[in-house]
């Protein structure tokens, strides 16, 4: 594994993927503090993995992992059998944004004409589907094989990165699962989604059967502390829109709130 990894970091080239500082670098390839930000976890957590320790890695993870080294097929076979001692699962999940009628340039050409505030829009199951430039400096692992609520819940530096993660962040995405579930009781990606949180997360599973209900997240208040602000907590307020022809699709983006930042 170590190797492996190492030899995957050392051909990627950091001027090619979007969130990434490539100015002033000494050596070419990605360091394990690159991959722990375009995945999503600690320099710890990845580190770790490189090592070889034996852990809890989500196969949400390890995809990402895999995008983000643009691993072949055959490569991410190799990667999940060295980290979980399996092979991974066929790609027959439910596709809940196949169904969303967009125009995809149209959306993107709205979610960069958000700058510099953060934008992305999600299928019905969390699943990212379009961002711009900024969101992807604030979470660069939103590029690899995204799902909002799974890293929320399956990433142990979520915690770190969502400030009060249990009562402003897992709670309302929780109250939000079962308010989509209710409203579209058959779809196969938002029952994938909630039984994957349910099984890999204990909190989850506490936090659950309070059976609270939330529509949605639209102008809420949240702070995060993410290593793109270096450490400083950041206050942002969330505007959640749906386009008039489809309640399959959101588009959030995140504005800084300069006075929500002072009052912390």
């Amino acid at each position: 594994m170590p190797d492996l990894l190492r030899s995957w970091r050392s051909r990627m080239d950091p001027r090619a993927i979007p969130g990434l500082a490539a100015s002033g670098r000494r050596s070419a390839g990605l360091t394990q503090r690159d991959v722990a930000r375009l995945t999503g976890v600690s320099e710890r957590w990845y580190g770790a993995l490189e090592r070889g320790s034996e852990a809890k890695y989500s196969a949400d993870f390890l995809d990402r992992l895999s995008s983000a080294l643009r691993l072949s097929p055959a490569e991410r076979r190799a990667l999940y059998l060295k980290a979980v001692g399996r092979p991974p699962a066929l790609a027959s999940t439910p596709d809940a944004g196949a169904a969303v009628d967009v125009d995809k340039a149209l959306l993107q050409r709205f979610l960069d004409n958000q700058s510099p505030a953060p934008a992305f829009a999600t299928d019905l199951a969390w699943n990212v589907i379009g961002y711009n430039e900024p969101l992807l400096d604030w979470f660069p692992w939103a590029a690899y094989r995204a799902n909002q609520v799974r890293w929320a819940f399956l990433e142990p530096e979520a915690r770190q990165h969502l400030v009060n993660w249990e009562q402003d962040w897992a709670r309302p995405f929780l109250g939000q699962i079962r308010y989509e579930r209710a409203h579209h009781p058959k779809n196969e990606a938002l029952w994938q989604l909630e039984r994957e949180i349910l099984a890999g997360s204990p909190a989850a599973r506490r936090m659950w059967d309070r059976r609270e209900m939330v529509e949605h997240s639209h102008g809420a208040l949240r702070r995060l502390r993410i290593p793109f602000h270096q450490g400083r907590e950041v206050a942002v307020r969330i505007v959640a829109l749906r386009p008039m022809r489809s309640d399959l699709l959101r588009v959030i983006v995140l504005l800084e709130d300069r006075h929500g930042s002072d009052a912390v």
